[in-house]
């Protein structure tokens, strides 16, 4: 019994170390070729010592090279059939490139914009300008409007201070002499300064000289203006050379100083004088000259 026990324990033992011995050259080729395969899947070949002479480049399966391509077909394969899935009628590529057109027309129809809005807002500019000069020409005429209104305003009041609004007497003759007033250039002149006097060279160009004619123009600038004091001084003059029972007063007057008649006429008629008018204009010259009875008021 006990040597019977002895061999079935030897037995044991040797079949578990066939056991191991196998399974360790199982593992150690397993790794062996695990190496190799992969060696030759990355195509390189290993490192070699640095001192090598040369480098031998390792070949490359055909094997290998058959079946990626076969892997890449088949990539290829499945991409085509997920396109044709997701584009079956096969617009989607026209859709794309009309896409890229119209984004392109986009970026130049911006880029057109910018342009035009730069031109746009040079345009506005210009326009507020000029819409600002016409508002100022437009206050400038406003202004000019007023000025002439303003002027016919002031022109009415003169025209009205200065219309004759006399009510004409009843005209008589008269057997008197005449001593002659002269209103023009706003200033009045008295043609004699006496009876018995000639003209009076003083105040009067003398454009004509005879037995029978003088004919005479009052100087610019000589004569009186008319004022209050100057017609006191003109009511003296006549009174103390003209009587008002022996002469009666002549008032030519110019067309340039028809608003001085009525203070003339006025201090005239208050001395006591009887006046007569004689309107004259500017190519009137007047004669010493005998004449016939004159009507005054």
């Amino acid at each position: 019994m006990s040597r019977r026990r002895t061999n079935s324990n030897e037995d044991d033992s040797l079949e578990l170390l066939l056991d191991t011995v196998s399974n360790v050259f199982g593992g150690v080729m397993f790794l062996t070729l695990l190496a190799a395969l992969l060696i030759i899947a990355r195509g390189t070949a290993p490192a070699e010592p640095d001192d090598a002479v040369e480098e031998r480049p390792v070949p490359v399966s055909a094997v290998l090279v058959e079946a990626k391509i076969r892997q890449t077909a088949a990539a290829i394969q499945a991409q085509q059939e997920i396109m044709r899935q997701l584009d079956p009628d096969g617009d989607v590529m026209a859709k794309s490139d009309r896409l890229r057109s119209l984004e392109q027309t986009l970026s130049l129809a911006r880029r057109h914009a910018g342009r035009t809005d730069h031109l746009k807002e040079a345009q506005q500019q210009a326009l507020r300008d000029q819409l600002a000069n016409q508002s100022e020409l437009e206050q400038q005429i406003a202004d000019v409007k007023q000025q002439i209104a303003d002027q016919a305003a002031t022109a009415s009041a003169i025209r009205t201070q200065s219309e004759r609004s006399v009510e004409f007497r009843p005209l008589s003759r008269s057997m008197t002499d005449e001593a002659v007033v002269l209103l023009r250039y706003g200033r009045w002149y008295l043609l004699q300064t006496g009876p018995s006097e000639g003209v009076n060279r003083d105040d009067f160009f003398v454009l004509q000289h005879s037995r029978s004619l003088t004919r005479v123009t009052p100087k610019p600038h000589r004569g009186s203006p008319v004022t209050s004091q100057s017609l006191s001084d003109l009511v003296t003059r006549l009174k103390a050379e003209f009587k008002p029972g022996q002469f009666h007063v002549l008032i030519a007057v110019w067309d340039d100083s028809f608003s001085e008649f009525n203070p003339v006429k006025d201090a005239v008629k208050a001395a006591g004088y009887t006046y007569r008018t004689l309107p004259c204009d500017s190519s009137t010259r007047l004669s010493n000259q005998y004449a016939a009875e004159a009507y005054v008021q």
